[in-house]
């Protein structure tokens, strides 16, 4: 055998590697990874008990059997982007506090927030109203009688 020969197969070739070299190098090659749009969060921090009617607090969705509904659908909407749930119809964001409406825009809410409801929540009309800043929906009202938001009826 040739000296060129005893090199290749040496053994040292089919030594296990050392864990230092197993070890990938960090910031030697660009990453590939994508984002992840943010996903909806949820805050109490606003909640209007005050409104009450025509909005409602927990105990009373509670005893309407809402309250576990809107839990579910609040698990639900958390794994999505604002786009995503506005798509699947679980989002409506309005561009201001609606003009016909049962509920007064509280004081210490700005007037430059996009107010929002979370829809469908045990039935068509009950409603969870809030406003939206970033990827957060601020609760301020529950509103099982759909009365935040009053849409002329159609087709009658």
């Amino acid at each position: 055998m040739s000296n060129k020969e005893t090199k290749r197969f040496d053994s040292s070739k089919f030594k296990p590697a050392n864990d230092h070299q197993l070890v990938r190098r960090q910031n030697t090659k660009e990453e590939r990874i994508k984002d992840d749009p943010p996903k909806i969060l949820f805050s109490f921090r606003d909640f209007d008990i005050k409104q009450i009617p025509p909005g409602q607090n927990y105990t009373h969705w509670q005893k309407d059997q809402l309250l576990a509904y809107m839990l579910e659908k609040f698990g639900h909407i958390c794994a999505m982007t604002i786009t995503e749930a506005q798509q699947k119809s679980c989002l409506k964001i309005y561009d201001s506090f609606p003009q016909k409406t049962n509920f007064k825009k509280p004081q210490h809410i700005n007037d430059d927030v996009h107010w929002a409801v979370i829809t469908n929540i045990g039935g068509q009309k009950s409603r969870v109203a809030g406003h939206i800043i970033g990827n957060v929906f601020y609760v301020v009202f529950l509103d099982k009688d759909h009365k935040f938001y009053i849409a002329d009826k159609k087709n009658t």
